[in-house]
Protein backbone atom coordinates (compact mmCIF):
# COMPACT_ATOMS: atom_id res chain seq x y z
CA UNK A 1 0.00 0.00 0.00
CA UNK A 2 1.63 3.24 -1.03
CA UNK A 3 1.52 6.33 0.89
CA UNK A 4 0.26 9.49 -1.19
CA UNK A 5 2.25 11.90 -0.42
CA UNK A 6 0.30 14.76 -2.66
CA UNK A 7 -2.66 14.56 -0.64
CA UNK A 8 -0.82 15.17 2.47
CA UNK A 9 0.94 18.26 0.96
CA UNK A 10 -2.50 19.74 -0.19
CA UNK A 11 -3.77 19.12 3.06
CA UNK A 12 -1.10 20.78 4.91
CA UNK A 13 -1.56 23.63 2.17
CA UNK A 14 -5.17 23.94 3.24
CA UNK A 15 -4.22 24.48 6.71
CA UNK A 16 -1.65 26.34 6.23
CA UNK A 17 -3.97 29.25 4.42
CA UNK A 18 -6.27 28.66 6.95
CA UNK A 19 -3.79 29.36 9.54
CA UNK A 20 -2.76 32.74 7.57
CA UNK A 21 -6.62 33.45 7.80
CA UNK A 22 -7.13 33.14 10.90
CA UNK A 23 -4.05 35.17 11.67
CA UNK A 24 -5.39 37.85 9.59
CA UNK A 25 -8.79 38.10 11.19
CA UNK A 26 -7.19 38.51 14.92
CA UNK A 27 -4.68 41.38 13.87
CA UNK A 28 -7.77 42.70 12.51
CA UNK A 29 -9.75 42.53 15.53
CA UNK A 30 -6.91 43.26 17.69
CA UNK A 31 -6.14 46.54 15.73
CA UNK A 32 -9.90 47.82 15.40
CA UNK A 33 -10.54 47.02 19.20
CA UNK A 34 -7.01 47.59 21.20
CA UNK A 35 -4.81 49.14 19.37
CA UNK A 36 -6.75 51.82 17.47
CA UNK A 37 -7.05 55.01 19.72
CA UNK A 38 -10.12 56.58 19.45
CA UNK A 39 -10.99 60.78 19.54
CA UNK A 40 -12.62 61.87 23.18
CA UNK A 41 -15.81 62.92 22.27
CA UNK A 42 -16.29 66.82 22.58
CA UNK A 43 -19.25 67.63 24.79
CA UNK A 44 -21.26 70.94 24.12
CA UNK A 45 -21.26 73.45 26.96
CA UNK A 46 -24.31 74.07 28.08
CA UNK A 47 -25.42 77.73 29.22
CA UNK A 48 -28.47 76.81 30.53
CA UNK A 49 -29.37 77.30 34.40
CA UNK A 50 -30.87 74.40 36.31
CA UNK A 51 -34.33 74.63 37.53
CA UNK A 52 -35.29 75.64 40.73
CA UNK A 53 -36.81 72.65 42.54
CA UNK A 54 -40.37 73.69 44.18
CA UNK A 55 -41.29 70.82 46.88
CA UNK A 56 -44.93 70.58 47.86
CA UNK A 57 -45.12 70.20 51.56
CA UNK A 58 -49.06 70.74 50.99
CA UNK A 59 -49.46 67.17 49.98
CA UNK A 60 -48.88 65.92 53.91
CA UNK A 61 -51.68 68.00 54.99
CA UNK A 62 -53.52 65.67 53.45
CA UNK A 63 -56.42 64.30 55.74
CA UNK A 64 -56.33 60.59 54.14
CA UNK A 65 -52.29 60.77 55.62
CA UNK A 66 -53.26 62.23 58.95
CA UNK A 67 -55.46 58.82 59.94
CA UNK A 68 -52.77 56.44 59.47
CA UNK A 69 -51.40 54.83 62.47
CA UNK A 70 -47.92 53.22 63.13
CA UNK A 71 -47.54 49.81 62.93
CA UNK A 72 -47.42 47.74 66.87
CA UNK A 73 -44.03 47.15 67.72
CA UNK A 74 -43.53 43.50 68.13
CA UNK A 75 -41.62 42.44 71.45
CA UNK A 76 -38.31 40.18 71.08
CA UNK A 77 -38.64 36.12 71.05
CA UNK A 78 -39.09 35.36 74.39
CA UNK A 79 -38.05 31.11 75.49
CA UNK A 80 -35.43 28.83 74.20
CA UNK A 81 -34.19 29.37 70.33
CA UNK A 82 -34.19 25.88 68.80
CA UNK A 83 -31.25 23.90 68.73
CA UNK A 84 -27.61 24.37 68.68
CA UNK A 85 -26.68 23.18 65.17
CA UNK A 86 -29.87 22.66 63.21
CA UNK A 87 -27.95 20.69 60.49
CA UNK A 88 -27.70 17.89 62.52
CA UNK A 89 -30.54 14.67 62.16
CA UNK A 90 -32.76 14.54 65.31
Amino acid sequence: MAVNFIKERKKQRYLIIGFGIMLVVISVILWSGYFKKEKPIALPVSTVSPKEIKINFEVLENPFLKELQPFVEISPFVGEKGRENPFLPY
